[in-house]
């Protein structure tokens, strides 16, 4: 089994687990769950991800169970958006949707951009890169979905996963084709990958539907 420890790749994860639970205790206080539903939530979205990743990649246990901070940084995310709730009223009626997507879109960026570094690191062929990108940005949301009882956002919204696929394509081509260094890939990659989403959000893009 190979473990790989990289500074840069765990600091990529773990900004991205706090945006992602700040993100997803946003989502459980507008689906009406109490404190502790909301502290589940943010922990499972935020992690879920990169457990996914891990688990594809044959690292056992994943890191977010070797790594205190994983769940330490989930909580502070849960816990702020508990604190806001307490002291201001319901913190998600007064925080615009499209700001709670952008919050989404960045923490997509930075997990799709740990999942394309991680499997680059493990010398994985582009398709594999390009799978475990999505995996890691879109899984912890698909089981945000599942808890909440939605369809997966995944599955439906505009420029979603497509968003991870551009990204992680962008890192392999810079890597793989020119020969970029891989924080140099990563920084595009994570420009690419929140620039669609946003542009999505805000232009209203979306794939056909067939209804």
């Amino acid at each position: 089994m190979i473990r790989i420890r990289d500074r840069l790749l765990t600091t990529i994860d773990l900004a991205a687990t706090l945006i992602l639970s700040t993100e997803f205790a946003l989502a459980g206080a507008r689906a009406d769950l109490d404190i502790f539903g909301i502290a589940v939530l943010a922990f499972v979205g935020a992690v879920g991800g990169g457990v996914m990743r891990d688990i594809l990649l044959g690292e056992h246990p994943p890191a977010a169970f070797r790594d205190r901070r994983y769940p330490i940084i989930a909580l502070i995310g849960a816990s702020a958006v508990v604190v806001a709730g307490l002291a201001t009223g319901p913190v998600a009626t007064w925080t615009p949707p499209r700001v709670i997507d952008v919050i989404e879109a960045a923490g997509l960026a930075l997990a799709a951009v740990a999942g394309a570094r991680k499997a680059l690191d493990y010398d994985l062929n582009g398709a594999s890169v390009i799978a475990i990108a999505v995996v890691n940005g879109c899984g912890g949301g698909v089981l945000r979905d599942v808890l909440t009882a939605q369809i997966p956002r995944i599955l439906r919204a505009d420029f979603y996963a497509t968003a991870a696929i551009a990204g992680a394509i962008v890192m392999v081509l810079l890597v793989r084709r020119t020969g970029a260094s891989k924080s140099l890939a990563a920084f595009c990659t994570g420009v690419t990958v929140f620039a669609l989403r946003t542009a999505a959000i805000f232009g209203d893009w979306s794939l056909p539907h067939l209804r």
